[in-house]
């Protein structure tokens, strides 16, 4: 479940006591944050997220950025708390890997942090698409030695986040975004592969990009994340049998009664099937979140599961 940590008042309460990057620094906080900038400023603002002081505006701007191969050597941290955090599991549960996905990236270089329409980073798609192109491959060139660092780190899948999509239609999609989705793919397997590591499952989750399922199928990915607004049984039609699904219920259930969660859990499984399936949330949860509640999810997916596997 993303940003599974942020609901629990013990995070909320180490992260209130430092400052976030001090925080993202520490390899023994830094268990689930990570931080790339590619030599951008960033800061972190409350109730907002990241946000960039100087964000790009003109393509001589890209001028500025790190060299994309120095990225890996500047995130050691993030590996270290990898490894710590494996460590500390003990084979309890599977570790996950991620990172954002290039065009998700590219809106916050642009926009300087979050927005409702990202116009300011398509208007580069439209207006300066050569350049959108050359920042794209510079993001591609960062995100696949950090997610083979990874693995080589202790992770043991890879979840790619297209936090963005759906602000993109189908064409942008597939001329700005599918691309580098799938040259990630490509090439953090054979890095793997390179560096004579285990191949890891990788998980492609594509918010609102329920108009390119079938493109994602087909992009290298083992597993294909929905977000809660796609029916499961349309999706599985979309994507055919070889490819895992995961999600999708809709995060603002868990405002309702640990009763009505269960109830929600097992429609959700007896839709999906018990076959290439992993149940999760269709997106992250909120900081207001009872934990009791996150329990009940849990607790209602386990108790479900085995009466369809018994089935």
């Amino acid at each position: 479940m993303r940003q599974a940590g942020r609901y629990l008042p013990e995070f909320r309460e180490t992260r209130a006591a430092q400052d976030f990057f001090s925080t993202c620094r520490s390899p023994e906080a830094c268990c689930e944050l990570t931080l790339q900038a590619l030599g951008m400023e960033v800061t972190m603002v409350p109730g907002k997220g990241p946000s960039f002081p100087e964000p790009l505006r003109e393509e001589q701007d890209l001028e500025r950025l790190r060299d994309p191969a120095a990225v890996a050597s500047e995130l050691g941290y993030v590996f270290q708390a990898i490894t710590l955090t494996r460590q500390q599991l003990a084979g309890r549960v599977p570790l996950i890997g991620f990172a954002g996905a290039p065009w998700t990236l590219m809106t916050y270089m642009i926009e300087g942090g979050g927005s409702n329409t990202m116009a300011r980073a398509k208007k580069w798609l439209y207006q300066r698409p050569q350049a959108s192109h050359r920042l794209l491959r510079i993001l591609t060139d960062a995100l696949v030695p950090y997610l083979v660092g990874q693995v080589a780190a202790g992770a043991q899948a890879l979840q790619l986040f297209e936090s963005h999509a759906g602000h993109l239609g189908p064409q942008l999609f597939n001329k700005f975004a599918l691309p580098y989705i799938c040259d990630i793919a490509k090439r953090v397997k054979a890095g793997v592969q390179d560096a004579g590591l285990a191949p890891v499952p990788m998980i492609i989750f594509a918010k609102d990009g329920h108009f390119v399922l079938e493109e994602l199928a087909q992009a290298g990915y083992e597993v294909v994340g929905l977000d809660w607004t796609v029916a499961p049984k349309k999706a599985r039609e979309l994507v055919g049998k070889t490819v895992t699904l995961q999600g999708n219920l809709d995060p603002c259930a868990l405002y309702a009664s640990e009763e009505e969660i269960g109830q929600l859990v097992q429609q959700m499984l007896d839709d999906f099937g018990s076959q290439r399936y992993i149940a999760n949330l269709g997106h992250g949860l909120y900081p207001d979140m009872d934990p009791e509640h996150v329990g009940a999810f849990v607790d209602a997916v386990h108790r479900h599961s085995r009466l369809l596997r018994k089935n």
